[in-house]
């Protein structure tokens, strides 16, 4: 009966979702014929003006205050003025990102001399491992940037919803995707063992995950990248691309990796002291370029 009802319901989503796929192929459409900067320019005057109508600005406001209660009014207002100019900027240059080769695009990027001595170290590193990340800055371009700079990469994402549009985005995207669930955590383990890394996002609710501190709040956050990091003993590597002056225009930084010690017997408080070093990770960027997280994400919710 609930293989009925499923059944069902994705028949009465169908019109929404191609809807949907045609609003996505004529903006992309139009993206390509503006190019990237205008492109840019047009979704940050979008995200702007059509973010603060949406239900999610409210939850992004909860947020801040949650979260950084120090701020005024003010403060908080320039902070989500701030977020949909980078989210808008994002979807304009998506598909500009999913054409560019590595080479074009790191014309727009600018990759500091620490970040280039830990690239050096990873790609010379034979055990592969995992780079953290979060929605900061475009996170559209670090697998790419990787790839460019002779990184054997992978990034873990969950499908769309609407597979339809899933299948637009995930097949010009120019990188290998695993896909969430049992059999992409077996593939994330063949990759490590076969020396290579795996991108994988860590700042967003999930469900089977652990209460772990997040800006001074419980937060349930995955675990799973811990475990794996401590059972294969492989690097767990903090990255992130920092947009520069409202452009498309990127600092990608690549940092070392955290510190831990492998034992045989991988503890629960193991895993936890970890998974909180990657939060204290996350909300040390947050805090230094609040205006470009994604602060519309359900973040706090148990």
């Amino acid at each position: 009966m609930s293989k009925f009802l499923d059944k069902v319901k994705n028949k009465l989503k169908l019109p929404r979702y191609y809807t949907e796929v045609a609003i996505v192929k004529i903006g992309m459409l139009l993206f390509c014929f503006l190019g990237v900067d205008k492109s840019s320019n047009l979704g940050s005057f979008l995200g702007r003006r059509i973010g603060k109508l949406i239900s999610v600005q409210k939850l992004a406001r909860n947020n801040l205050r949650l979260s950084m209660p120090y701020l005024d009014e003010k403060q908080i207002g320039d902070i989500l003025d701030g977020m949909w100019d980078n989210l808008g900027r994002i979807v304009g240059e998506f598909v500009h990102i999913s054409r560019m080769s590595g080479k074009n695009l790191m014309r727009h990027i600018r990759i500091n001399n620490d970040s280039q001595k830990n690239i050096e170290f990873l790609k010379k590193n034979k055990k592969g491992g995992i780079i953290f990340s979060g929605h900061i800055g475009n996170w559209e371009i670090g697998s790419k940037i990787l790839l460019e700079n002779g990184l054997n990469v992978k990034i873990l994402y969950r499908p769309l919803n609407n597979s339809f549009v899933d299948n637009i985005t995930a097949s010009i995207r120019g990188i290998e995707h695993i896909s969430k669930g049992p059999k992409g955590n077996k593939q994330i383990i063949q990759e490590l063992k076969n020396g290579n890394y795996v991108v994988i996002l860590i700042d967003q609710r999930v469900g089977d995950g652990i209460l772990v501190p997040f800006f001074g709040k419980e937060a349930l956050t995955t675990a799973s990248v811990a475990r794996l990091a401590l059972k294969y003993n492989v690097p767990l590597i903090p990255a992130r691309s920092i947009r520069v002056n409202k452009k498309f225009a990127f600092e990608v930084r690549i940092e070392k990796p955290l510190e831990f010690k492998k034992t045989d017997n991988i503890t629960d408080g193991e895993v936890f002291t970890l998974t909180a070093k990657m939060n204290e990770k996350l909300e040390e960027w947050i805090k230094e370029y609040p205006s470009q997280w994604f602060w519309v994400h359900n973040r706090w919710k148990k």
